[in-house]
């Protein structure tokens, strides 16, 4: 944006063009535009690969050829396979999306994730990429995310909301309907997303009502 020109248009008539001296800045509402605009490239780049096979992405009896990208805002997920070979082409990709781009990616403030035979060689990966290797569960969006079926441990985040927010109330200076009026609208609303992606056991929810009917009483 700091090298580019632009004209004014006004009635359908178009202004002389002008060059352009400051860049966008965080925070401006075109930014996160231009950022999609620019990483629709990088998914068409990877589908390119995955096309003549330079790449190789997961799940692939779900998702035609492989799950390889999945963007949310300005948060990047990538899929491959177990395959170092092919890992090196995404790096390479990665390092090409960067010249054409201009935006850099810092692979020191992202997380690499293995699991089943490619943890065998987590370490190749990780110095492949410059990246720190994460363990399993992590948290995605406030989601618990892992490769196999979550335990009731990995929801122990709800959990510790639910205590962090009663540790600061006092129900005893509440009147009830104060009381009535803190459970619905927060501790009960405080799962809710959670539940809407997974279904939570009986133990869990035994353990929240539990919570809920303490404060109250």
């Amino acid at each position: 944006m700091s090298r580019g020109s632009v004209a004014v248009k006004v009635n359908y008539n178009v202004g002389h063009y002008f060059q352009t001296r400051k860049g966008v800045r965080q925070g401006d509402p075109l930014s996160p535009i231009l950022f999609n605009i620019v990483v629709d490239m990088l998914a068409i780049l990877i589908s390119r690969a995955k096309g003549v096979d330079q790449i190789q992405g997961v799940v692939p009896y779900l998702v035609d050829k492989g799950l390889s990208i999945l963007q949310y805002v300005d948060d990047t997920v990538i899929f491959m396979g177990n395959d170092l070979e092919k890992a090196k082409n995404i790096k390479l990709l990665l390092c090409a999306f960067e010249q054409l781009s201009g935006l850099k990616i810092n692979f020191h403030k992202n997380k690499l994730f293995c699991y089943g035979a490619a943890k065998t060689n987590q370490n190749k990966y990780a110095q492949i990429f410059g990246c720190d290797l994460g363990s399993f569960p992590f948290r995605y969006m406030g989601i618990p995310m892992h490769h196999r079926k979550l335990m009731n441990k990995d929801r122990k985040h709800v959990e510790e909301c639910f205590q962090k927010w009663l540790n600061c109330w006092r129900s005893k200076m509440l009147s009830v309907g104060g009381r009535i009026v803190l459970i619905n609208s927060i501790l009960s609303s405080l799962p809710m997303f959670m539940l809407s992606f997974f279904e939570i056991p009986r133990g869990v929810l035994k353990k929240l009502d539990y919570f809920r009917s303490r404060f109250f009483w």
